[in-house]
């Protein structure tokens, strides 16, 4: 009897085990791949999760409803509105993202970025993964900013992205309760007292925990140190300055398909389909945004109508990146590889007081052994 429960167990074991054991084979064969494998395997996984979702919302649809929702379609209002909408979104983030490296890099120029902008927008059609490394990049290379520090700077501008999302998801969820983003009030509420409260954490500057000394003190993390209320400011204003036209953007595309749908019932949404936009996962939001369109719409039109609708809107901003590509990214790259780094960016514009000098000699490399860096990396 016990020899028998033994192998009960030892059984029930290795059934336990082995998806760990296929997941470990899976990721060995994988990391075995050449770096181009791995990157194609990647942005494959990524099409399919995307293009898989988009199927299952068309479940039970059939392409005579999409092409009647098609033909009451004021295309030139949608494709204008469209166009738009993403030079706006382009020139506002190449903006946001100067004045980001000019607060803790040293000047930045809005001509300077913009090469690095359009590539990261035309890359955000054809590798999702590599395009939010191209900041990363220009950093390192133009400004002579190491690895690490360039993406923690990436990384605090997504905090403060992630600010004012939860702002806004609360705000939106107090103004107009019968909306569906009612239901994640709880959750933004809390997130939002969390990240103000890291925030002021930050600005605050006197960790009393071993912790708390050991975080502040790590490698690359310049941005959160030097950060003050201002610089959230700012770029917290720079992103409500994209928010808006974005909210009447996609009034105008339910308007253009002519759909009845409350300009109240778009801004309610507003927070999730900015995030579904610009999530990093899914080229032009495909899959995410069609999901919260078809679900957060559903009691102002047809499901079928609604799908045209956001498949409309992913697949007109993927063609408005394509021709980005037209000598944006070479040229980014070109920029790249034959500038010198600048010399005395370490010191941060609108630096705190004497208080911080200790943490601005951990922050990361000097000023000498970036540029060598830089410049073999150049060779």
């Amino acid at each position: 009897m016990k020899q028998h429960q033994n192998l009960n167990l030892t059984a029930a074991r290795a059934r336990a085990l082995l998806p760990m054991r296929l997941w470990r084979s899976l990721g060995g064969w994988f990391q075995s791949r050449s770096a181009a494998q791995r990157v194609l395997l990647q942005n494959l996984l990524i099409w399919g999760v995307a293009l898989a979702l988009v199927l299952d919302l068309a479940r039970g649809l059939t392409m005579d409803q999409l092409v009647k929702a098609v033909e009451h379609c004021d295309l030139v209002l949608f494709v204008a509105t469209n166009l738009c909408s993403f030079v706006i979104r382009w020139l506002a983030d190449t903006y946001l993202f100067a004045r980001l490296f000019s607060f803790f890099h040293g000047r930045t120029t809005y001509r300077e970025v913009l090469p690095a902008s359009t590539a990261q927008y035309f890359l955000q059609a054809v590798n999702v993964l590599v395009a939010d490394g191209a900041m990363v990049i220009f950093l390192h290379q133009r400004k002579g900013v190491e690895w690490i520090t360039a993406s923690w700077t990436m990384v605090f501008q997504g905090f403060v992205d992630a600010i004012l999302m939860a702002a806004l998801t609360v705000v939106v969820a107090l103004l107009i309760p019968w909306s569906p983003i009612h239901l994640a009030l709880p959750y933004a509420g809390v997130a939002l007292t969390f990240l103000v409260c890291a925030a002021w954490w930050w600005i605050r500057g006197r960790p009393t925990s071993r912790l708390g000394h050991w975080l502040r003190a790590r490698r690359g993390m310049r941005a959160f140190r030097y950060a003050r209320p201002y610089h959230y400011a700012v770029l917290g204003l720079i992103r409500i300055a994209i928010y808006v036209p974005n909210v009447c953007a996609f009034y105008l595309y339910f308007l253009s398909f002519r759909l009845n749908v409350p300009f109240a019932a778009v801004l309610a949404l507003s927070p999730a389909l900015m995030f579904a936009q610009s999530a990093p996962v899914s080229p032009s939001g495909l899959g995410l945004l069609q999901a919260i369109m078809v679900d957060g719409f559903a009691g102002f039109a047809p499901r079928g109508q609604l799908l045209t609708v956001a498949l409309g809107v992913s697949l007109v901003q993927l063609l408005c990146r394509m021709p980005m590509g037209v000598g944006a990214a070479g040229s980014f790259v070109r920029k790249v590889l034959t500038a010198e780094p600048t010399i005395g960016i370490s010191t941060p514009v609108q630096a705190a007081g004497p208080q911080h000098e200790r943490s601005r000699n951990i922050a990361g490399c000097s000023v000498d052994h970036a540029t060598a860096k830089c410049q073999n990396s150049l060779r």
